[in-house]
């Protein structure tokens, strides 16, 4: 006898049912206290713990507790408070719960895949990355790439980093370029295929490092410590290592040895192969 074949509908009309049941405080055994104003948004404990282990973990741990929070005349009821997430994040995790779908926008993606990374949903985050990669431009690249660093995302990445290399020079002149955290603009400037001149890069790292300075309060010097070792300073012609050499005895910017460096490659034309400041980019 034949095992019984597995057929389903359509997802549609499934996913167009639970959506009904998203934050319907009816019956409903779980509150969650949402962001700053204290939003209140219901869910069904089963289908939080069927779907995502994060929750399953935290419901086993709360019963193993022998006082339960309730929520005023509801008996049997759960009160959990979640005062760093906004509702609207919120609401699009529990969409893609019940759903295995979310409507995202770009106010809100990155915060989603956040929460997809720390409730260990690997749809939520396969949709926010789709998304991502499907509204890219130069007024989102620079937030898309930070994310994908920040939460470890790397075929997110590496397809992100594709548009730069592609589109270097207006990336770097972009506002949200300057919002980049040192890691992610460390990452950017570790490529060899970015289309610009070593010298422009430089212009638009330190460009970076003055906006960072007075966010952060402190020198040139410390706001770049972290990337100007990746700026290629053998590849700058001799002229600009003279201009920048005179800059920096007026104001210390570049280590020394960074500029000794440079200077001893245009000298004896011996660079280390294994060492990617002796590369010249755009290849």
């Amino acid at each position: 006898m034949a095992a019984p074949e597995q057929v389903y509908g359509a997802p549609e009309l499934f996913a167009a049912d639970m959506q009904k049941v998203i934050n319907a405080g009816e019956h409903s055994d779980i509150c969650f206290v949402v962001g700053e104003d204290r939003e209140k948004i219901y869910a069904h404990k089963i289908i939080l713990a069927a779907r995502c282990e994060v929750f399953r973990a935290m419901f086993a741990e709360q019963a193993k507790s022998p006082a339960k929070t309730q929520r005023p005349g509801k008996d049997n009821s759960m009160l959990l408070v979640l005062p760093d997430v906004r509702p609207t994040v919120f609401l699009a995790v529990l969409e893609h719960i019940y759903t295995n779908s979310c409507r995202l926008s770009q106010t809100v993606v990155v915060d989603v895949l956040a929460s997809g990374v720390e409730y260990g949903l690997d749809g939520l985050v396969d949709c926010c990355t789709k998304f991502l990669l499907s509204n890219v431009s130069m007024d989102t690249v620079c937030e898309a790439i930070q994310a994908a660093v920040t939460y470890k995302q790397e075929e997110l990445r590496d397809e992100l980093m594709a548009f730069v290399e592609g589109n270097t020079r207006d990336v770097f002149k972009s506002a949200q370029f300057a919002e980049l955290s040192e890691e992610s603009l460390a990452f950017i400037l570790g490529s060899d295929k970015l289309q610009a001149e070593e010298a422009e890069i430089y212009e638009a790292v330190k460009e970076w490092g003055t906006v960072n300075m007075v966010i952060n309060q402190s020198t040139l010097k410390e706001s770049l410590q972290e990337v100007i070792q990746h700026i290629r300073f053998p590849m700058l012609s001799q002229e600009v290592l003279t201009m920048l050499e005179k800059e920096n005895e007026r104001e210390t910017v570049i280590p020394v040895n960074l500029i000794s460096k440079a200077w001893k490659y245009h000298a004896t034309k011996s660079a280390d192969p294994n060492d990617a400041s002796f590369r010249k980019r755009g290849l």
